[in-house]
């Protein structure tokens, strides 16, 4: 890149708040990894620097591997200030002040609010505002909506994942759709279809039954995993099939109980498995040996585990609602996720066309890239960086 004068220009720099990356936030540490990596890989590319807490960290994602394979593009800066506390609302100022950064992107709400730096602010969804019940208690509630208008307020950008997230934001916030871009995620190229022997060994490594249906996601109550256990209890029982149910990822404790409780009173215990957390190498190889994919999310800001489940060649049943039809477009097959007869059903459907939805299911997934996403992000970034 060279400026008029023929000398080469100084890439943009940006402050990317890497926090996230750790186990409590697996979906936003996985946005932020797989951004950080397209972003870096970009040949015009910004320079980044990525503020991480060396105490929170995660063996999925490797920031320090990261910075290595991109030295002249990555740096790293380690901070003690941890998401949620009061420390971060004074130790980024003069770090931000100093760095000369064009753009400080927050990948969640609860950030710094005050930087000498525009801010570009990533909202993956409004559950709490759309579904009040999701959040435990009034405090927490009221908590939730100062913070995330404060974060919308002080930000000169939004960056959102859907169009359906977009218009929560508008219409719930009143957020000027001016203030808003719209940029999917990506799918990483581990996810993809396994051949037969690679196939073999994932159902061997990873003890697999010869058929099962799959949900991958956190076990909250919007995910609707309560209802999709009646819906495979009455799925099998008017069926006859004897086809297993593996419910996979991070457990919240508050509603592992329950799940399992629920199974037992349907007495489907034997026929459900609980995975838990899965390894992010172990992750491509669940999706693809599965029968069927089922996603019965009541809300979703985007529903990766939809595009992964797609990209790896598992055919898709989900949800009619929210972000979903606008991921997985005419590649799945729909439900409305209140009625148990109808999961049932489309799990009956989904079986019997398998091999068309798997066929386009692959398609849509080649839709989406992280490289798409890193090219749109930097627009952002060059946008903001220009109004300075």
């Amino acid at each position: 890149m060279e400026n008029p004068s023929g000398k080469a220009a100084r890439p943009l720099r940006v402050a990317l708040d890497a926090r996230y990356v750790q186990e409590h936030f697996p979906g936003i540490g996985r946005y932020v990894y797989h951004l950080a990596e397209a972003l870096a890989a970009l040949p015009e590319g910004p320079h980044l620097t990525l503020f991480y807490n060396l105490s929170q960290t995660t063996p999925r994602y490797d920031l320090p591997a990261l910075a290595a394979r991109f030295p002249r593009k990555i740096t790293l800066k380690e901070t003690s200030a941890r998401p949620f506390s009061l420390a971060e609302q004074y130790r980024f100022f003069f770090p931000a002040l100093r760095g000369h950064y064009g753009a400080w992107h927050a990948p969640y709400y609860l950030r710094p609010y005050l930087l000498p730096r525009p801010t570009v602010l990533t909202v993956h969804d409004v559950i709490n505002a759309r579904l009040p019940g999701a959040m435990p208690s009034r405090k927490t509630r009221l908590a939730f909506a100062v913070t995330t208008r404060l974060a919308l307020l002080t930000s000169k950008k939004i960056i959102t994942v859907s169009q359906a997230a977009a218009r929560d934001i508008e219409q719930l916030y009143g957020v000027n759709p001016a203030k808003i871009r719209v940029i999917p995620h990506g799918v990483s190229p581990s996810f993809r279809p396994l051949d037969p022997a690679e196939q073999a060994a994932a159902r061997s490594r990873l003890n697999l039954p010869k058929r099962y249906l799959l949900y991958v996601g956190i076990n909250k109550p919007h995910k609707n995993l309560a209802r999709l256990l009646e819906a495979f209890k009455l799925y099998r029982d008017q069926s006859g099939d004897t086809i297993r149910l593996i419910l996979a990822g991070k457990e919240d404790a508050r509603y592992a109980g329950d799940l399992r409780e629920k199974a037992r009173q349907l007495g489907i215990m034997e026929q459900v498995e609980f995975r838990g957390e899965i390894a992010e190498s172990d992750l491509p190889g669940l999706y693809a040996c599965a029968t069927l994919f089922v996603f019965p999310s009541l809300y979703e800001g985007f529903g990766l585990p939809v595009l992964e489940a797609m990209a790896s060649g598992a055919p898709v049943i989900c949800a009619d609602n929210s972000s979903l039809p606008e991921v997985a477009g005419e590649a799945a097959l729909y439900f409305p996720a209140e009625n148990v007869a109808a999961i049932s059903t489309a799990i009956g459907e989904g079986l019997g066309q398998s091999e068309e939805l798997r066929q386009k299911g692959l398609a849509r997934a080649r839709l989406f890239s992280w490289q798409q996403a890193a090219e749109k992000t930097l627009a952002v970034y060059k946008e903001l960086s220009s109004k300075k």
